[in-house]
C-alpha cells in the first residue's frame, strides 16, 4: 500500500499538499540528550523534539530550537572557520513566516503557509569565515598566527547563483505551524544546513548525536582510511599485509600495528584514534533496540530521500535521472526503501549507490541504527571495469620497485609519484599539520605536500642535471583537494581550478599558488614554471578524482604533456549524507569539478585524454624506457 502511494506522487515534482488547510496534528514533546561529536561532549540534555500523530521514530524541531542549535555546533566544530557565526530568527506570525539571518546579507526564510524553505544565497549563507566562495580546498589562507599558509588565491571569478528554493509540499514532506511552535522534520533541516561541515544530527530514540557522517561508520574501516588519508601508509601498503600475508587474521592485524607503531606518526595516530573511538558516539548511537520503522517515517524518508537527492546529486542530466522517485520505481528500488525492516531499506541505498549511481565516489558507509545486519553489496559495472584497470596498472609496477618510489631519477628526468592526494594534521584533529615547522626540523611527512616539497629541493637542487619531470598519477584514486590545488601551484605557479554548484547555478574560478618551498612567501622560488623545465603527467584509468581534476587542469593550461592512457573521470566533490532512519552513505555531490572553455563550465566526469597514447603498463614503469622515450619528445 505504501509503494502504491509512491507510485501516485506525480512527475518529478510531488503532488501539491495544502499546508494551510492541514488538520490539526496530535503533538507531543519529548526532550533528549544532544551530544556535539563526542560522547563526552554533552551541550544539553533536554534538547526538545516533537513526534507527530504518535511516530515516535520521527522527530520534528522547532526552527527557534534548531537556529540555537547551528549557533553552537558551527562554532564549536570549528572555532576559527566559524567565528563570529551568528543566526537570529524572526517570527512573522501574520504571514506564518520565520526568517533567519546570518549578518545582515543573507537569510534562510521559512514559508509555513506555502510549505516551502528559502535561502538568499544558499552558498553564502553557510560560508566559513576564513574561507572562499566555492572554495575546495577547507584549509585556512592563514595559520594562527596570521602567516601565508600553504596556499593563496591571487585571483577569482565569482556568479552567485540563483536564489535558492526547498518546495517541501512538493515532496508531501510537513511544515507544521500549530500551537505556537514551527515545526520541521529534522532530518530536513540536517540535510540542508549541515552539508557543510558534513555532519548529521542522529536520533535513536535516546539521544541526538550531532556528529561527523563519516565518523558513524564501523570502526576497522574509519581506522583504514585513516591510515591512508592520514599518509601513514598507502592503500597498497595495508592491501599486501592484510591480504597477502601469510598466517591468521590475528597475526596479520598484529603485523599491521607493528608496522604503524614503527614511526613517531604512526604511534601518536594509533593512539588518537584509540582515544577517539573510546568517545564515539557510534556505540551508542548503535546500542538502541532494534525495530521495525513506522509507517510514518517509511514513507517521510523515502520523500525526503528523494528531495535530498534530487537537489544534490551533482551528476543527475548524465546519469539520465529527471527525478529520484521515477529512478526508484524504475529500478525496484522503492520497494527495499518501502519495507519497515530497516535492513531491507539499507540493502536498496546500497544497491542505488553501488549499482545504479556507480560514479567512483557514491558508496554506501554505514547501517541505520535499526538495522540487523550490514549489506552485501557489490561494485557496479562500471567500478567493476575501474578496478581491474586500476588491478592491471598496480600489478604492472610491481615488477619495477622503482616505480613505486617517491621520488626517482634516471638521467635527465626526475619521476614523482604519490597514489593519493593526503594531508597530515596534528594532534588536534581539526588542525593541518604544521608542515613549516616539521621542514624547519627535517621532519615532513610522506605525504603529497611532504613528497612535493621534498621532490621539488631535489630538481632544484644547484647543478641540478634534470630537464624532465613527471607526475605519476597513474594509480592515484584522489583524496584531499587542497593538495590537488598544492600541486597544480607547484607545477604551474599560477593554478586556476573551477567549480559548479549544482544545487545553486553558482560558479567560481580561482587561480591558487603554492608555498612549495615553506616559507610563507609565494614567489617564482615554489615553482616548476618558468624554469625550461619539460614537464609530463602519467594517466590511466585508474586516476581517479582529484587523480583526474589535477591532469585536466594541465590539460587546460596547455603547459604540462599528458602521457599514458585516458583518466578515469570523477567529478564530483564527495558528499556525505544520512537517510532519515540513520543509514550513512556518500554520493557525487553539487560541487562539481570543471573545466571552462570559451566562458563555459563543462565537468571533467569522462576523463582527459593523454597527449600521447602508451598502450603498454610495462612502458609506463620501465623508468630507463619511458626516459628514452620522453627524450625522444623534443
Amino acid at each position: 500500500m505504501v509503494l502504491a502511494l509512491f507510485a501516485n506522487l506525480g512527475c518529478g515534482a510531488f503532488a501539491e499538499a495544502a499546508v494551510d488547510t492541514a488538520p490539526a496534528h496530535q503533538i507531543e514533546m519529548k526532550a533528549y540528550p544532544f551530544f556535539l561529536s563526542t560522547s563526552d561532549k554533552l551541550w544539553k540534555e533536554d534538547y526538545p523534539l516533537y513526534f507527530l500523530d504518535g511516530a515516535e521514530d520521527l522527530p520534528y524541531t522547532d526552527v527557534r530550537d534548531w537556529v540555537e542549535a547551528m549557533n553552537y555546533v558551527f562554532p564549536e566544530h570549528s572555532p576559527e572557520s566559524y567565528k563570529d557565526f551568528k543566526l537570529t530568527v524572526e517570527v512573522q506570525e501574520a504571514e506564518n513566516t520565520l526568517v533567519v539571518s546570518r549578518d545582515e546579507n543573507f537569510t534562510m526564510t521559512f514559508d509555513f503557509n506555502e510549505g516551502m524553505i528559502y535561502w538568499t544565497d544558499y552558498v553564502a549563507f553557510f560560508q566559513k569565515t576564513d574561507g572562499n566562495y566555492l572554495d575546495i580546498t577547507g584549509v585556512p589562507t592563514t595559520d594562527k598566527e596570521g602567516q601565508p599558509f600553504l596556499l593563496s588565491v591571487v585571483n577569482s571569478r565569482n556568479r552567485y547563483g540563483e536564489i535558492t528554493a526547498l518546495k517541501l509540499k512538493y515532496y508531501l514532506i510537513d511544515m507544521v505551524a500549530q500551537d505556537g511552535k514551527y515545526l520541521v522534520p529534522m532530518q530536513t533541516l540536517s540535510d540542508f544546513c549541515l552539508t557543510t561541515i558534513s555532519f548529521n544530527a542522529f536520533f535513536n530514540g535516546q539521544g541526538i548525536y550531532m556528529t561527523s557522517i563519516g565518523s558513524m561508520i564501523d570502526p576497522n574501516t574509519s581506522f583504514m582510511m585513516g591510515l591512508i588519508l592520514g599518509g601513514i601508509m598507502t592503500q597498497e601498503e595495508v592491501v599486501d599485509i592484510m591480504q597477502n600475508s601469510e598466517g591468521t587474521l590475528e597475526e596479520r592485524s598484529a603485523l599491521l600495528m607493528e608496522r604503524i607503531t614503527s614511526t613517531e606518526r604512526g604511534a601518536k595516530f594509533l593512539a588518537k584514534f584509540q582515544e577517539d573511538a573510546a568517545k564515539s558516539l557510534y556505540t551508542p548511537y548503535m546500542s538502541a533496540p532494534k525495530a521495525k520503522r513506522s509507517d510514518a517515517l517509511v514513507a517521510y524518508g523515502y520523500r525526503e530521500l528523494c528531495l535530498m537527492l534530487d537537489s544534490f546529486y551533482g551528476l543527475k542530466e548524465s546519469h539520465n535521472i529527471s527525478s529520484f522517485n521515477y529512478l526508484f520505481l524504475e529500478t525496484g528500488i522503492a520497494n527495499g526503501l518501502a519495507d519497515p525492516d530497516a535492513t531491507n531499506a539499507d540493502n536498496a541505498i546500497a544497491e542505488l549507490v553501488s549499482t545504479w549511481l556507480d560514479d567512483g565516489h557514491s558508496s554506501f558507509n554505514g547501517v541505520s541504527y535499526l538495522a540487523e545486519s550490514s549489506p552485501e553489496s557489490s561494485p557496479g559495472f562500471s567500478s567493476l571495469v575501474r578496478q581491474s584497470q586500476g588491478n592491471y596498472a598496480t600489478a604492472a609496477r610491481k615488477q619495477y620497485p622503482e616505480a613505486s618510489e617517491h621520488y626517482y631519477e634516471v638521467g635527465n628526468t626526475a619521476y614523482v609519484t604519490f597514489d593519493n592526494f593526503t594531508i597530515s594534521t596534528d594532534d588536534d584533529e581539526d588542525d593541518v599539520a604544521d608542515y613549516y615547522d616539521l621542514a624547519e626540523k627535517g621532519e615532513l611527512p610522506d605525504d603529497t605536500i611532504g613528497i612535493i616539497a621534498k621532490a621539488h629541493q631535489q630538481i632544484t637542487r644547484e647543478n641540478s642535471p634534470i630537464q624532465n619531470v613527471v607526475l605519476d598519477l597513474s594509480c592515484n584514486g584522489g583524496g584531499a583537494a587542497v593538495t590537488a590545488a598544492f600541486t597544480l601551484g607547484w607545477f604551474l605557479g599560477d593554478a586556476q581550478v573551477s567549480v559548479r554548484n549544482t544545487f545553486t547555478n553558482s560558479e567560481s574560478t580561482m587561480v591558487y599558488r603554492a608555498d612549495v618551498n615553506l616559507d610563507h612567501e609565494f614567489d617564482e622560488k615554489d615553482t616548476l614554471a618558468g624554469r625550461g623545465l619539460n614537464l609530463y603527467c602519467l594517466t590511466s584509468p585508474a586516476s581517479f578524482s582529484c587523480g583526474n581534476l589535477v591532469p585536466w587542469a594541465f590539460k587546460e593550461d596547455g603547459r604540462v604533456t599528458l602521457l599514458g592512457k585516458v583518466t578515469g573521470g570523477g567529478a564530483c566533490v564527495v558528499f556525505n549524507r544520512a537517510s532519515a532512519w540513520g543509514t550513512s552513505f556518500q554520493i557525487s555531490g553539487p560541487m562539481r569539478l570543471s573545466f571552462v572553455k570559451n566562458g563555459s563550465y563543462y565537468d571533467v566526469d569522462r576523463g582527459v585524454e593523454p597527449d600521447h597514447i602508451i598502450d603498454s603498463y610495462d612502458h609506463f614503469y620501465n623508468r630507463e624506457l619511458l626516459t628514452d622515450y620522453i627524450n625522444s619528445l623534443y
